[in-house]
């Protein structure tokens, strides 16, 4: 059962970690191994975010060295280069801790790089790239990757070939390679929650940060329970991780942005020729930008866009513009399948919290930033999923030197889940029904997006957490409205005749 916050009132801690997504969660569980005191609150799940709205991929980061710049200018921008390399290192070798730590939580495919005269990058700097790439990880968790004449890709996969078939003479060459995606990211971070709290954390959903003042030589936090009461309670901390991720600058007192420049990606869930089942591709879009295709289960998802937004990310949804560019790029690469919108099962977005030091342009390094006025008040701007343990260990090795103190990093596996509802009931923190199936369950992330299972799991929470009639029902509602809203299906386009006559 869910624990009165009236419990924490008053309690200290070392250290208050804000935003259980995958980086708020690493850190936390980075800082409770080195013996820290951690508080981990959330206004919402765990997971419920941007980690959950990402592209599922465990990125080798190949895009990063990509440049908008004209090539020859390369050269002329040293220190750029040198960041981007420094950036995929990092992507390559938390790539590679992640294949150790939680191989039950990835799941990995054959993918596909088509070659296209014209194309802005030559064959040769994409095959130095990927060797690049491989060696900055330290050739831990190869790439595998090879080009290959048309023909014999063809032979190999079934997309090769339908690449082979609808690009004709343009395409010269097709590069295959083996990348890894996220079974289940929202699971990434509910299972580094509990590794957490099982070394010391105190972990708290559903609990909003309404304000943070200086307390003498410490903070303290106003937290407010957003579950099904509004109570209150304060605590205190010597540190402040913010790691709320887009909504950096949106948490009260948590100091005066702008720290972090959102963009917004956005995914679409089609269903491609069975024989595509498994197989993915990376390209660049008629932009210049990364596109890709990425497998998922029987299905597929494309995109993304890559667009700066600068509202609320609450706020924020996929526009029929977004979802019809998508469909665009999808179709000049395979022109003869013709998607429509009538082919998309369902679309998502995500705005990542990208770092900024002037509100204007993104920044491509993680950082931990401090302000002046506020000591101590640490933000973690700039990760992805793919780096968060990455930004975890930076948060830590800055409150190690604002505290004094040091100890051992976090480390050892993180084992997959085992599906037991009753234990997941009783012992991870479920306070809705969409926590469960979309969180806890890999069902809300079926096809139907756990909808053909919503009754029975709602009867099987209710009987374990005592939930009357009446909730049982408000939660079925809530779910399905969440699901609507997160995860909506985007209606086909109508033609004027139509809506003329209908």
């Amino acid at each position: 059962m869910r624990a009165p916050l009236a419990g924490l009132d008053g309690q200290g801690f070392d250290v208050a970690v804000i935003g259980a997504g995958a980086v708020g969660c690493a850190t936390a569980r980075e800082l409770a191994a080195r013996g820290f005191r951690v508080l981990l609150v959330d206004r919402g799940d765990i997971g419920a975010g941007t980690s959950s709205r990402s592209s599922r991929m465990l990125y080798s980061g190949l895009g990063y060295l990509a440049v908008r710049y004209p090539l020859w200018q390369m050269a002329l921008r040293p220190r750029d280069m040198l960041r981007r390399l420094a950036y995929t290192r990092d992507v390559m070798r938390c790539r590679a801790e992640l294949v150790r730590d939680m191989p039950g939580h990835l799941t990995r495919h054959r993918f596909h790089y088509p070659f296209r005269k014209g194309d802005r990058y030559p064959p040769w700097l994409v095959d130095l790239g990927f060797k690049l790439v491989e060696g900055l990880g330290g050739w831990k968790v190869p790439l595998s990757y090879r080009r290959k004449r048309v023909a014999q890709a063809a032979g190999d996969s079934a997309m090769a070939a339908e690449l082979a078939r609808t690009q004709g003479g343009a395409l010269t060459g097709i590069g295959t390679f083996q990348e890894y995606m996220y079974a289940w990211p929202e699971r990434i971070c509910v299972d580094t929650a509990l590794d957490a709290e099982r070394r010391g954390a105190t972990l708290r959903t559903y609990t909003a940060v309404t304000g943070i003042e200086r307390a003498g030589d410490a903070w303290q936090l106003t937290l407010e329970d957003r579950a099904l009461d509004t109570e209150r309670a304060q605590v205190r901390a010597a540190v402040v991780v913010n790691a709320a991720g887009p909504w950096i600058d949106r948490v009260p007192g948590g100091g005066q942005g702008p720290r972090v420049l959102g963009v917004k990606g956005v995914n679409v869930m089609v269903r491609l020729p069975a024989n595509f089942r498994g197989q993915g591709l990376e390209a660049f879009s008629t932009k210049g930008e990364p596109y890709y295709v990425f497998p998922w289960r029987d299905l597929h998802f494309i995109g993304p866009t890559e667009t700066v937004v600068r509202d609320d990310p609450d706020t924020i949804r996929v526009t029929e513009a977004e979802v019809d560019y998508i469909l665009a790029q999808f179709n000049h690469l395979f022109p003869t399948l013709n998607l429509t919108r009538a082919d998309v099962v369902h679309c998502w977005c995500g705005v990542r919290p990208t770092s900024t030091l002037d509100g204007r342009e993104t920044v491509l390094p993680v950082r931990v930033v401090e302000q002046p006025d506020r000591p101590n008040l640490l933000a973690v701007t700039g990760s992805t999923i793919m780096l968060h343990r990455h930004a975890a260990r930076m948060a830590a090795r800055a409150v190690e030197r604002r505290l004094g103190r040091r100890g051992a990093p976090a480390g050892g596996a993180i084992p997959a889940p085992d599906g037991d509802i009753a234990r997941i009931l009783r012992t991870e923190h479920v306070t809705h029904l969409d926590d469960l199936i979309r969180r806890r369950l890999p069902l809300g992330l079926d096809p139907d997006l756990g909808r053909d299972s919503a009754e029975e799991i709602s009867r099987a929470a209710a009987a374990a957490l005592g939930w009357s009639e009446e909730r049982r029902r408000a939660e079925l509602e809530r779910f399905h409205q969440e699901t609507d809203r997160i995860y909506p299906a985007m209606a086909p386009v109508v033609s004027a005749r139509l809506r003329r006559t209908g």
